[in-house]
Order: structure tokens, then sequence, then C-alpha cells
């Protein structure tokens, strides 16, 4: 069994503000591209996203999420020409 002392453990907090820097629930996915949860499905289900699942959370990961919104607005362009016209 692997031990450490008390100043590798890290406290809770830590923990949380760890796993906040690297992943996000579906619920800030979609308040970070703001787009509709049938939006977003689709795209999980298209494999554009690694989903996370340990017991009944899932998570995503935050970097491709930010990767997206970043490509959004040329998505958007590229596929709805007409909304910039």
């Amino acid at each position: 069994m692997n031990t450490q002392t008390e100043q590798e453990k890290l406290t809770k907090e830590q923990q949380l503000d760890l796993l906040d820097q690297y992943f996000v629930s579906t619920g800030e996915a979609l308040e970070i591209l703001q787009i509709s949860k049938q939006s977003f499905y689709s795209l999980v289900n298209r494999k554009k996203f690694n989903r996370i699942k340990k017991g009944g959370a899932v998570l995503f990961f935050r970097e491709e999420i930010v990767e997206r919104q970043m490509d959004q607005a040329s998505l958007r362009r590229k596929y709805r020409p007409f909304d910039y016209e």
C-alpha cells in the first residue's frame, strides 16, 4: 500500500480546485458554449468531447470545451453563413 505523508496529501479543497481546473459538468459546458442541451448531446454522441463517468457523475475535459468555444465563431460562420449576411 502506498502511503503519503501528511504534507503530500491534498486537502479536500485542493482536490476540488484540481477537479474544477481540469473538468466541467454538463451544465458548465452548456454555459461556456452557449448552446442547447440537444446540440451539446449531439456533439457528445459524435465523439467531439470525451465523457468521463464515475458513478452517477458525468464530467468533460475543460480543455476540450474551451477549444470548441474558441472554434465556435468560425464554425458558425462556415455552417450558418446566412446568420452573418
